[in-house]
């Protein structure tokens, strides 16, 4: 049982914040003195691939940028109003809501994602390259040697896509036409090579078939669920076996199905729905080789009855980041604190004071009931996913939960793809009325709704929908922004005096080296 137990600390170290994989092996801490006997061992693999996932956890990736704040700020989410004197972090999310890039702090901000992005690329890539020179052979596991090419060359088409949703040309129907370097590159000092749209779109693909071949069959997922590999070594899973202990806790890794769920994302976001349809149905239907769901929808069981109170759906997520300091990155930035520990409810009368808009991102009362306009009273997001917050001054300004954590318990998790997003991608591409609704009737009991007899009339309903649905269930994870641009939306929630069009939906290239 000793084995387990070290195999949950070397996950926890590995995954959460780049201080944690600095604890965790010497080898992490070195590897620039030591790139070229890194590889030498399995250990060093591990160390490198655990600086991968480091590099997404910083805060101008996925530990906030990414995630949170700016990209959402770009979709007009959070309340901004040009009366407060805002600190400099919130006055960014501002200017991004204002779509104004010319502003020092916008460009600011593009310039450290964008070199956040190529620079955990170039990490990818030392790691791929290493198996290219034949280094990966110092693996003596023939699975254990797939699995971690696999998720070198995952992590690299992960960062690609979101380079080309965010610094990209329109998906379809644009006019301007943009350039971007797919990095295949080692070094800072190795020029970057920019490719057309399509020659993008063709490594990008390359990169996702390259992962699946090498996860196929050989990730620990086909064997057992994310859920038995997230809980090895605890009571009533004694008979999760895995020899290898780096191939437990897949969910906080990109394993295989995380991988065709960042492929059903892409053909979304290319124009292809009925590809995407048909892969985003393979994630929602995958089995274990005992006929077990590999994931499962997140339920109460996340929101109202676990003793951490974890509104991230942690239990659904195919991929997810772990912070050990969730609490100081989320609480600063969203607040969040539940007014009570059951919970709010739409009738709560008990509120939370301590938020501050000039430090906070958050709603108003009128856009977080339009927010769930229509939804059912006993929908578990607007019951617990948002705090009744007041600010010093008495107005009402709901904040989100779904990163708070307590100082007592100041560990948590950042989903990046999660099942509920693969039942969005399959109801916007199917072409089955019969099918939209049984989707949308799995999901929406998930919520805590009861099963609606046939909620959609017709497909225009479900694409009426659909924008509703993300928004609600994505808030806050980085996917709204996307959403419009691949749409072209014109009017954003929130934000309908601005009329959007390619100049805006297309971030400008930062003029810097990265």
């Amino acid at each position: 049982m000793k084995k387990k137990y070290v195999s949950f600390l070397l996950s926890a170290l590995l995954l959460g914040t780049a201080t944690s994989c600095n604890d965790w092996l010497d080898v992490t801490q070195s590897t620039e003195k030591n790139a070229d006997r890194m590889f030498d061992n399995y250990d060093g693999f591990k160390g490198a691939l655990a600086g991968c996932y480091a590099d997404f956890s910083k805060t101008d990736l996925y530990g906030t940028r990414l995630t949170m704040s700016n990209i959402e700020s770009l979709a007009s989410l959070w309340y901004l109003d040009n009366s407060e004197d805002y600190y400099d972090n919130i006055e960014t999310n501002y200017q991004l809501r204002l779509h104004d890039y010319t502003h020092t702090l916008s460009q600011d901000a593009f310039k450290a994602i964008y070199s956040a992005l190529y620079n955990a690329a170039l990490e990818t890539n030392m790691v791929i390259k290493a198996f290219r020179e034949g280094k990966g052979y110092n693996i003596e596991d023939d699975q254990s040697r797939a699995v971690v090419e696999g998720e070198a060359y995952a992590l690299r088409a992960f960062l690609h896509l979101d380079l080309l949703r965010l610094f990209g040309q329109m998906p379809q129907g644009g006019t301007t036409q943009v350039s971007l370097p797919y990095s295949e590159i080692t070094s800072i000092e190795d020029p970057l090579t920019f490719y057309a749209f399509d020659q993008y779109v063709e490594k990008l693909k390359a990169d996702i078939e390259q992962a699946k071949t090498l996860l196929k069959d050989n990730d620990p997922v086909f064997q057992y669920t994310l859920d038995e590999l997230s809980h090895i070594g605890s009571s009533n899973y004694d008979y999760v076996d895995v020899e290898d202990d780096f191939m437990t806790y897949r969910q906080y890794r990109m394993n295989y199905w995380a991988v065709r769920a960042l492929e059903a994302r892409m053909y979304l976001y290319l124009g292809d729905k009925t590809q995407a349809h048909d892969i985003a149905m393979e994630v929602i239907n995958a089995k274990t080789t005992d006929g077990k769901a590999v994931v499962e929808l997140s339920s109460f069981a996340d929101y109202g009855q676990s003793a951490s109170k974890s509104y991230a759906s942690p239990s659904e997520c195919i991929f997810a980041l772990y912070f050990d300091n969730l609490y100081d990155i989320s609480v600063p930035l969203l607040y969040g604190k539940p007014a009570s520990s059951s919970g709010n409810s739409e009738s709560s009368t008990e509120y939370v004071y301590g938020v501050d808009p000039k430090s906070n991102l958050t709603l108003i009362s009128t856009w977080k009931n339009d927010l769930f306009l229509g939804c059912d009273a006993n929908d578990i997001r607007s019951k617990f996913m948002w705090s009744n917050t007041r600010e010093p001054q008495h107005t009402d300004m709901p904040t989100i939960s779904k990163y708070y954590r307590d100082e007592d318990s100041k560990s948590g998790i950042v989903p990046l793809l999660r099942l509920s997003e693969m039942y969005l991608i399959a109801m916007e591409g199917t072409t089955s009325l019969t099918e939209a609704n049984q989707l949308y009737g799995d999901y929406i009991v998930s919520k805590g709704v009861p099963r609606p007899a046939a909620f959609f009339t017709d497909l225009d309903a479900v694409k009426t929908e659909l924008p509703k649905e993300y928004r609600r269930e994505l808030f806050a994870e980085g996917q709204m922004f996307y959403f419009y641009k691949r749409n072209n939306t014109q009017r954003l929630w929130s934000n309908e005096s601005l009329l959007m069009d390619e100049s805006l939906y297309i971030i400008p290239l930062p003029d810097t080296e990265y």
